[in-house]
């Protein structure tokens, strides 16, 4: 491929949209991969959304809208990840994966399917899946040094392509940094009978980013992107002074919720449950109604739910 015709393609890409991108989604498969549909013929009769730090676990019950029922493809998007912005510390090791970092589960009427896995790399919203591995580059791979070294291995050519891109930067002296972004999405068949409730649970462990809050002023990190509260404010402030350290752990978790108006009508009942797992940590988002139910439990119930937003949660923590 010559760099005339990368960027080229590039260039006739850019700004073609794509399909929205973990609420479940019926999908259609075309050449390009899957692409997330509206207004299909099923409902939501309820959903429970249960989030942590390390776990999250979401169970729907489905039925078709109408007398004559229908099979589609259903596709859950994980929220895409920056590999530029995840480093070694939150990417894995020797063989570490999308597939086996985030360990996705489901079942259907509580017998177990195993769902296909698709992974796309983008840049700028345009596909460059193709181009990486056209260079081994393990696009699903969560394996910081294998992901650096196919980098590496590329000829000069090619490394000057993906520069001219803007898909790769290289840094004398310093690992290359990867400028694409992963969007990975589990699908499945699912036959949706006339008149039958269909249950529909899966559970994955988020690919969460971290970083380290030293003050209410930290580059990169802003209260307001996650609706703290003056209370909420006040105690990290109280938990920063009382840190050795004079820091704390942040780890951002991200949902995509929006995807659950690709079905017919509102969600007829959503709960959603957060769950920071250890008594004395802070977590904080944006979404109205949550109260506490236990000590590190909150919760939430809103009939008729039409999601306008993804989540983004913040948990904080003693740096231990």
């Amino acid at each position: 491929m010559t760099t005339a015709r990368l960027l080229s393609v590039l260039v006739l890409a850019f700004g073609l949209p794509l399909g929205a991108a973990a609420n479940d989604s019926a999908a259609v498969l075309e050449a390009g991969g899957l692409r997330l549909v509206r207004d299909v013929p099923v409902e939501i009769l309820s959903e429970e959304l249960l989030i942590s730090p390390d776990l999250i676990s979401v169970d729907y019950v489905f039925r078709a809208a109408d007398d004559r029922g229908l099979s589609t493809i259903v596709a859950f998007p994980l929220p895409e990840y920056d590999l530029s912005w995840l480093g070694p510390e939150v990417l894995g090791g020797a063989g570490d994966s999308v597939e086996s970092r985030s360990a996705f589960r489901v079942w259907v009427d509580g017998e177990e399917v195993t769902p296909n896995l698709e992974i796309k790399a983008l840049r700028n919203a345009i596909d460059v899946t193709q181009f990486l591995a056209d260079y081994r580059v393990p696009v699903g791979s969560l394996d910081y040094q294998a992901t650096m070294d196919s980098l590496q291995a590329m000829p000069q050519e090619a490394k000057d392509w993906f520069a001219a891109a803007d898909i790769v930067r290289w840094n004398e002296g310093f690992d290359p940094e990867p400028r694409w972004t992963v969007r990975a999405t589990y699908f499945w068949t699912q036959n949706f009978p006339p008149g039958r409730d269909v249950h529909v649970r899966h559970t994955y462990t988020p690919i969460a980013g971290g970083f380290i809050v030293t003050d209410g002023a930290s580059p990169g990190f802003d209260p307001d992107d996650y609706c703290m509260t003056d209370a909420e404010r006040a105690g990290l402030r109280n938990r920063l002074a009382e840190s050795a350290h004079g820091a704390v752990a942040a780890r951002q978790v991200r949902y995509v919720l929006t995807t659950g108006a690709n079905w017919q009508g509102p969600i007829g009942q959503f709960r959603l449950l957060v769950d920071k797992q250890n008594a004395g940590d802070m977590v904080s988002l944006c979404f109205d109604g949550l109260s506490r139910i236990g000590p590190t439990l909150f919760e939430v119930t809103v009939p008729d739910f039409v999601p306008e937003q993804d989540l983004e949660l913040l948990f904080i923590s003693p740096i231990r």
